[in-house]
């Protein structure tokens, strides 16, 4: 199982979640993808690229087959595939080992430059899936028939997200979050890493902590196209657009 790693150009995607009946990450991570490749950049998935909890598997099977076959491209051409899980994929934690086209990790301890950065998908800091798993994988699977029905219902839930942490009287980072996120990312920087990358919360953005470390989050593909790009460990965010591809 591989955790420490080494990288001098690291790009870092989140929550894909392909075979969701409301994702439509498939149509622009290929070629982003493959964008970044040729560029040099390693390729990181930080958890849940594929949904498992709430999809079907003849969706799962038409959405991921295409990436599969991209990422294998990228690694035969030389750069490295890592593929850390979350809580929508947390089966894939049976391959914690080089698995074909990526390499599988419950985490990332990376050296970038002087950099020492840490990448985790973050579930592991959400209070109401630590506090309450059964209800959450319970609301989780409900949650994917209430998709099928009507997938803006999705954009209403991010929406009420991003007006409750208006109403937090504390500072709570990236808009949108429990501010137990940023606390994780102040903890883990005081353990010695210089910058934090998370997922799971489908809010992209970047925070620069009282200790001088950074927490970014690239959000999620089935609302925007962010990204954290890592050169010689400059970490910042960004935003992809097919029309004028820059990294």
């Amino acid at each position: 199982m591989i955790t420490s790693i080494r990288s001098d150009r690291l790009v870092v995607v989140s929550d894909l979640h392909l075979g969701n009946p409301f994702s439509t990450a498939r149509k622009q991570i290929i070629p982003f993808l493959r964008h970044a490749a040729k560029a040099g950049y390693d390729i990181c998935i930080n958890g849940d690229g594929l949904e498992i909890a709430q999809a079907s598997f003849s969706k799962i099977a038409f959405d991921v087959p295409e990436l599969l076959r991209t990422l294998s491209d990228i690694r035969r051409q030389g750069q490295e595939v890592y593929y850390v899980t979350g809580n929508h994929d947390i089966a894939l934690e049976h391959f914690l080992e080089d698995w074909g086209a990526m390499k599988v990790s419950p985490f990332l301890n990376l050296m970038s430059g002087k950099s020492r950065i840490r990448i985790e998908h973050g579930h592991i800091y959400d209070p109401f899936f630590v506090k309450n798993a059964f209800l959450y994988e319970t609301l989780t699977h409900l949650a994917g028939y209430l998709l099928k029905l009507q997938p803006k219902i999705y954009h209403l839930w991010i929406s009420y997200e991003k007006w409750k942490s208006r109403l937090r009287a504390k500072k709570t980072g990236i808009r949108g979050e429990h501010p137990a996120f940023r606390e994780a990312a102040l903890e883990l920087c005081r353990r010695g890493f210089d910058v934090i990358v998370f997922g799971h919360t489908h809010h992209p953005g970047e925070v620069v902590l009282e200790n001088g470390g950074k927490y970014l989050n690239p959000g999620s593909w089935m609302l925007s196209t962010h990204y954290v790009k890592i050169d010689n460990g400059n970490v910042s965010l960004n935003e992809w657009t097919m029309v004028r591809p820059g990294l």
